[in-house]
């Protein structure tokens, strides 16, 4: 499906007029519904407040998302920006013109949501592979960002409600709508040097990272945890949950010895991420390298790794 400019009555139109029942989230910088066109097509429609911030919101958003085309950063197919001129009576009896600007973005559905519902408690049946292919398409997505435009776009929010989920679980990066924040990220994300010191770089979005992939290898209430234990301990931690989780499955002792690594290297990443000194933090190409590394597509690759292990 491909859309370009579309009309205000469309959205109404496909939206059920903007119906309650049709809302996928809500938050400060907008409400998004699920839309479903004639053809049966499903879309997602931002619709946008409107005032001055609002405009510099719903102009750099579709600027960064309409020159940003890869599989991991969801994908804008269309914009609203409409303007009517109707006559106001004011309490005198006087007419007065009023502009009524209706603004709107409309990007891809993605059927299976945010990651935030994944990772509660109510949904602790994801799978280690799964879990992986969400951690490594989210690195993709943000070395995509960080290191393949002409100049890096820092995302500055990066959290669980913020990556959403395709039908086949593939994760894609939204919400780049950074212009008219005066606070950037959400608490629990942010790094440390922006809280003490406003600082704000690449390594903000890789401490984000390490949160959300702390939570993606252990759970919901992992990153509290990981800061209370040593490293090693929390690592053998994890390791021990996945460990048996992976032995109540019917996988070869390869295959296991494979997943484990795996978890091991995603929770090392991830705690390396988080670390107070931002310095000491990996950026995100060397992240997307070790991920390369430990990819499972054959068996010979498991073979490979469970001999590096016992090396």
């Amino acid at each position: 499906m491909e859309l370009d400019e579309v009309s205000f009555q469309f959205l109404q139109e496909i939206t059920d007029g903007f119906s309650e029942e049709r809302i996928l989230r809500q938050g400060a910088f907008g409400v998004v519904y699920k839309g479903v066109t004639k053809n049966g097509d499903d879309v997602a429609v931002k619709k946008l407040p409107f005032g001055l911030f609002d405009y510099m919101q719903f102009r750099n958003e579709f600027y960064i998302h309409r020159k940003l085309k890869h599989k991991n950063i969801v994908q804008i197919l269309g914009y609203c920006y409409e303007i009517k001129e109707e006559y106001c009576i004011l309490h005198d009896g006087r007419k007065v013109l009023v502009h009524d600007i209706q603004t709107a973005l409309c990007f891809e559905y993605l059927h299976n949501g945010s990651l935030e519902k994944y990772l509660s408690d109510e949904f602790t049946e994801l799978d280690w592979r799964t879990r992986f292919k969400i951690i490594q398409g989210i690195c993709d997505g943000l070395k995509y960002i960080h290191m393949e435009q002409e100049k890096p776009i820092y995302h500055l929010d990066l959290k669980p409600d913020n990556i959403l989920l395709d039908m086949n679980m593939v994760p894609k990066i939204a919400d780049f709508d950074l212009s008219t924040r005066s606070v950037y990220g959400t608490p629990g994300y942010q790094p440390p040097e922006y809280i003490d010191k406003g600082e704000i770089s690449e390594k903000f979005d890789i401490f984000s990272l390490g949160v959300i992939m702390v939570k993606i290898v252990s759970g919901p209430k992992g990153y509290p945890e990981c800061r209370i234990n040593s490293s090693d301990e929390f690592i053998d931690q994890v390791q021990k949950i996945w460990r048996n989780k992976l032995q109540a499955t019917s996988i070869t002792d390869f295959a296991l010895e494979a997943y484990c690594h795996q978890v091991k290297i995603c929770t090392q990443i991830a705690l390396a991420s988080v670390e107070e000194d931002k310095h000491k933090r990996p950026n995100i190409e060397y992240i997307t390298k070790k991920l390369k590394e430990i990819e499972i597509d054959n068996i010979g690759q498991v073979i490979n790794i469970v001999f590096q292990n016992i090396q």
